[in-house]
């Protein structure tokens, strides 16, 4: 939108970059030579505000962090050689940024044979296997013992015995849907230096920050700083949960089930499953339709109900997630709708033209937002079924009624529950 609007200009002052000087979690730096922000509106001031006065920093939990496998030098060591292939255990998996998206460990595998860098499928997570292990491009090229000697060791022990969250490194942070991609990831898998992982001093904290890094506000900060390499020095700057927050058991419910899609996160979740939630969580949004039960159906122990698997469970679930971070760290519900109707508007125009039939398929206009196995002819079909849902079907796979997206009006819903 190239119109001239008011709400544009900026005006830094010395009292601005006071406040924006918070943002790195410390008072070292003059005031004069605090970095520049990049707000597209001065109406994102509030949302910042409340990310600047955020009064716990990931550093704070001083968590173990690993840069992985340096690709190059690894290759040359004889430690890895690049190989597209089926592992037989979570121990042989080397994981790329691919592997994973925003609170999803199962994403994409390259498919095989692997025809360029980019032949990757998606998951189909309704119909995934209790115990899967996803294909890789790479394979340990030297003895067990050997590998594990290159590996980070925390506390005496191999980084890959813990479950550990993992992110992209590199940061997109302004023509794409989102920028920031963690997931939790199960014991066993290590990665190469694209993806950091790390861990805290319980599973706990981990999931909780999880929870925290699958959230539009955490997202927002990388946007508004323009990191675009997120490494150990700036995660250390991201602001971090406490386990104690009368919020922590609604963001590790949701953070728990969107990322423990196997029985690989048995032991997680075995763990931190609360005999509470099938009778205290919901949904708070009172928006969705034909949504299944929160927790009414859980057990206390991992079963291939535990996971959320349709896609309209798992968008609500991130949904709520971003409304939830919003209120956890002081963002109001209109500061929440200005960063993404300001700085997500990719993704704001794929969520424009999508649906979610009756059993949680989505179907979308933008194929970078097709749901899994829709067709172009899908949506065309979908609209004509809308206009004259008495005489035309539903797309063939699709089942009615269907939901429209509507994510600010979702986000404030959960916002108000959760306040």
């Amino acid at each position: 939108d190239l119109r001239p609007h008011a709400k544009r200009l900026v005006r830094v002052t010395s009292e601005l970059l006071e406040e924006w000087r918070k943002l790195s979690g410390g008072d070292e730096t003059p005031v004069d030579e605090t970095p520049l922000l990049h707000p597209i509106t001065n109406t994102e001031q509030g949302a910042i505000i409340a990310l600047a006065n955020s009064r716990e920093r990931l550093s704070d939990y001083s968590p173990s962090i690993t840069r992985g496998l340096d690709e190059a030098n690894a290759k040359k060591d004889g430690h890895i050689r690049y190989t597209v292939g089926q592992p037989e255990s979570w121990e042989e998996v080397i994981l790329q940024g691919t592997h994973f998206a925003i609170g999803s460990p199962f994403a994409k595998q390259p498919n095989l044979p692997m025809r360029n860098g980019k032949d990757w499928a998606p998951w189909d997570l309704v119909t995934l296997a209790p115990d899967p292990i996803p294909r890789t491009t790479y394979a340990r090229a030297c003895a067990r013992d050997t590998f594990e000697l290159a590996q980070d060791y925390w506390d005496g022990s191999p980084h890959t015995e813990r479950y550990r969250l993992a992110w992209r490194r590199m940061i997109d942070p302004k023509n794409t849907e989102r920028s920031l991609f963690a997931a939790l990831i199960p014991p066993g898998p290590t990665h190469v230096h694209a993806v950091h992982s790390m861990a805290l001093s319980d599973n706990r904290k981990t999931v909780l920050n999880a929870g925290f890094w699958a959230s539009l506000p955490l997202d927002y900060l990388l946007r508004i700083t323009g990191r675009a390499d997120l490494q150990i020095a700036e995660a250390h700057k991201m602001p971090a949960p406490s386990a104690d927050h009368p919020l922590s058991a609604p963001l590790l419910l949701r953070t728990l089930r969107l990322n423990s899609m196997t029985s690989a996160y048995a032991d997680l979740w075995n763990e931190l499953f609360h005999p509470t939630w099938p009778n205290y969580e919901d949904w708070a949004s009172p928006h969705w339709l034909n949504i299944p039960p929160l927790t009414s159906e859980l057990d206390p122990f991992w079963t291939q109900k535990t996971p959320f698997r349709t896609e309209y469970e798992r968008r609500a679930a991130l949904v709520e997630i971003d409304a939830l971070v919003s209120v956890w760290l002081g963002i109001t519900a209109d500061q929440l709708a200005t960063i993404y109707k300001s700085r997500y508007a990719v993704l704001h125009d794929r969520e424009a033209a999508m649906y979610f039939d009756a059993r949680g398929r989505r179907v979308a206009a933008d194929p970078y937002a097709y749901g899994y196995g829709q067709t172009k002819q899908d949506y065309v079909d979908l609209l004509a079924h809308l206009d004259a849902p008495d005489s035309v079907p539903p797309p063939v796979g699709y089942s009615a009624p269907f939901y429209k997206a509507d994510r600010e009006t979702e986000m404030r819903a959960a916002h108000a529950h959760f306040q």
